[in-house]
């Protein structure tokens, strides 16, 4: 079986995509759990029995259950496949609430966002700086190394998004209203 790392690689390297070899049990797990995923609270079965339940002779409930049972099997069997397919479910729906939600908590002054996000970066950067390495120095070494990488990072992308959402406020509307409905407020 392989790995997360293995996959990724080979779906990475030209032909890019190749999904030639994967069996419809796969794909159809893998689409599932993106798309159980890409909702945050994993309502993608409930989507799925929703719409197949009015053209079945099974009940929604049924139908819920056996898409619940099939992706426990596909969880098993394709670990790093249902791994991808939850961050590629997840990234976008983070990608547009996330932001918006931060800008909500920290507040729409530039300087403070930015302040705020490269300071987050540093200390993610240290941290997972920390996890690199085998002795306490080369941890700390790398560290170092990673922690102003990821601060300045973290500022420069949100100076982006900041500077886009000040220039197309029907963007930052809409932001904003995706995370409220992302958190729940």
């Amino acid at each position: 079986m392989a790995g997360f790392w293995e996959t990724y690689a080979k779906m990475s390297s030209p032909p890019m995509y190749d999904l030639s070899e994967a069996d419809p049990e796969q794909l159809k797990g893998m689409g599932r759990t993106m798309l159980d995923s890409a909702t945050i609270v994993g309502l993608g079965g409930e989507i799925e029995a929703g719409v197949r339940a009015p053209f079945s002779d099974k009940t929604f409930q049924e139908i819920d259950s056996e898409i619940n049972q099939e992706q426990a099997a596909f969880k098993e069997k394709y670990p790093a496949e249902y791994m991808a397919s939850t961050i590629l479910g997840a990234g976008p729906t983070l990608a547009v609430g996330a932001p918006a939600a931060a800008t909500r908590i920290i507040g729409t002054g530039l300087k403070a966002n930015i302040g705020a996000s490269t300071a987050l970066g540093g200390l993610g950067g240290f941290i997972s700086g920390t996890g690199e390495g085998e002795t306490t120095d080369q941890r700390i070494q790398s560290a170092k190394e990673d922690a102003p990488i990821m601060a300045v990072g973290g500022g420069i992308v949100t100076a982006a998004m900041m500077g886009a959402i000040k220039a197309t406020p029907i963007v930052g509307r809409f932001l904003s209203s995706m995370a409220n409905k992302v958190m729940g407020r």
